[in-house]
């Protein structure tokens, strides 16, 4: 069943993060073009400040599995539905404190800056109230999710995942087309927030037999969660800060209009490092096992290291992709007054690389109840981040916020946390890299190919751009399995291939 889970749950994953990035790629341009600069950028502008109230989780929601595991491994089901309880609850009074916060943000909307006209601020209002709501209604959502997750049910959730994500242009590009502009792609947003948690509720206690006992409430164990989730919600914070404050900054300093060139930048970013989350999510579970029951960090490392390959794999090929035809891909995506945005996405991208080869590691500090000094050392680099922000958007404008983001990033993911997973998480990091380092010449090679490539063919059509990404693409997957699998992984991946295609053709 696990196996199903995890092997289904990859699978519709890819799935998922194919659609999504089609759906980014079709219905982002119309969006911008139907706003406009300035209403784009002010949608962003809101977003990025009500972002800030998700922090209101309080690390609650990344606790949750850790503690499932321990009352699970109880026996006693009663302790996992007073841990249910309890953390219902919790995201309960959150959701009202979060609401209480929106109020007071409604009132205070001038915090946006003094670049907004007064019907700017008269939008800015519809969209702050309707995504408080949102963000109200995603705390008692996400104890579901992860019930699901700790449960290891993975394809119901990500099928769920994928009808919402095609559910959000069919339903948003109407109410643009009828001139509803912002407002409507956040009611929208709010009512499929409503929809997901309607139907991971009935899912969990009808399919899953969740238990809740809403009465249970334990000082002392509250305590421990507290003093546990402090530190997650410190790193909660430091990815706030990093996500959010960029935009924040740019829109009282400079204006929308390079807040919404930044967006389109900061979103590519975001398809790279989300597609490196697939297959780390799937282990969480696993990691909690072998972190809490059977305590083997040779295990761990492992672990660390084959799920690190995969996405290095997959985070190279869409790095080197992005850099070979990341530019003539905007220009035809959004369009030349964008060309700033290939810059910023490049700097991002590039100061994301070593986290995103790491995804696992954040579970495995969680895991281990090891990620205080993390959480602390984030912090610190993430308010240098905002500090020297501040300076470089006045020099550079949003290349400036970037280079602000990326020395954070590069300092804290980087160099600070690769001594850390050695010397106290325990995780052999030099063998970690030094199987990470083998791809690179091939790597390296493939690029120097694909330049070669681009210098006798111009990119100037749609056509032109997918057939390059698609051999490109090939080839780099060709090289992969020639050169990077080990021999008993191409053996697995041939096993795999053939029992699929038998059972299709018995099926048939």
């Amino acid at each position: 069943m696990t196996k199903k889970q995890i092997s289904g749950g990859i699978v519709l994953s890819f799935f998922s993060q194919i659609i999504t990035i089609i759906i980014g790629l079709v219905y982002t341009p119309y969006m911008i073009r139907i706003l406009g600069q300035n209403e784009y950028g002010l949608y962003q502008l809101v977003l990025s400040v009500v972002n800030y109230l998700n922090l209101m989780n309080f690390g609650f929601n990344g606790a949750y599995i850790r503690f499932f595991y321990i009352a699970k491994s109880s026996g006693d089901q009663k302790r996992v539905a007073n841990i249910n309880g309890m953390f219902l609850n919790i995201f309960m009074i959150i959701s009202l404190l979060c609401i209480f916060a929106g109020v007071l943000l409604y009132f205070n909307i001038g915090i946006l800056g003094s670049k907004l006209t007064s019907s700017d601020y008269v939008t800015a209002k519809k969209l702050l109230t309707m995504l408080v709501f949102n963000v109200a209604l995603s705390f008692p959502n996400s104890l579901f999710m992860a019930y699901m997750a700790a449960n290891e049910d993975f394809i119901f959730q990500k099928a769920l995942g994928i009808v919402v994500n095609i559910l959000i242009p069919l339903l948003t590009l109407p109410l643009l087309f009828m001139g509803f502009g912002s407002v409507g792609v956040v009611s929208v947003t709010l009512f499929l927030t409503a929809f997901r948690l309607a139907v991971n509720m009935f899912y969990c206690f009808a399919r899953l037999k969740m238990r809740i006992d809403i009465r249970f409430f334990d000082k002392a164990i509250f305590a421990s969660l507290v003093g546990y989730t402090f530190f997650i919600f410190l790193s909660d914070i430091v990815d706030q800060l990093n996500s959010n404050v960029d935009k924040f900054l740019l829109g009282r300093i400079t204006g929308t209009i390079a807040v919404a060139v930044y967006s389109v930048g900061y979103d590519l970013k975001n398809y790279y490092s989300v597609v490196s989350w697939i297959v780390p999510e799937m282990y969480i579970p696993e990691v909690n096992r072998l972190s809490i029951e059977e305590k083997d960090d040779k295990k761990l490392t492992e672990l660390f290291t084959r799920i690190g390959r995969f996405n290095n794999y997959l985070v190279l090929l869409v790095l080197t992709g992005y850099i070979l035809i990341g530019r003539q891909f905007i220009s035809l995506w959004v369009g030349e007054e964008y060309d700033t945005a290939y810059f910023a996405g490049l700097i991002l991208m590039i100061s994301a690389y070593i986290p995103t080869v790491q995804t696992l590691g954040v579970n495995i500090q969680n895991a281990k109840n090891m990620h205080k000094v993390r959480s602390v050392v984030y912090f610190i680099t993430a308010c240098v981040n905002v500090i020297c922000s501040i300076f470089l958007i006045k020099l550079w404008g949003v290349i400036g916020t970037c280079i602000g983001t990326a020395l954070a990033t590069i300092a804290g993911c980087g160099l600070f946390m690769n001594y850390y997973y050695h010397k106290y998480i325990k995780l052999d990091i030099f063998y970690f890299w030094g199987r990470m380092i083998k791809w690179f010449p091939a790597a390296i090679i493939l690029f120097i190919a694909g330049r070669l490539v681009l210098t006798r063919t111009e990119i100037n059509s749609w056509l032109s751009l997918f057939v390059f990404a698609l051999i490109y693409a090939c080839v780099y997957a060709l090289a992969v399995y020639v050169f990077g699998l080990e021999k008993c992984e191409k053996q697995l991946l041939i096993d795999n291939i053939r029992q699929r295609l038998f059972k299709n053709a018995k099926g048939a």
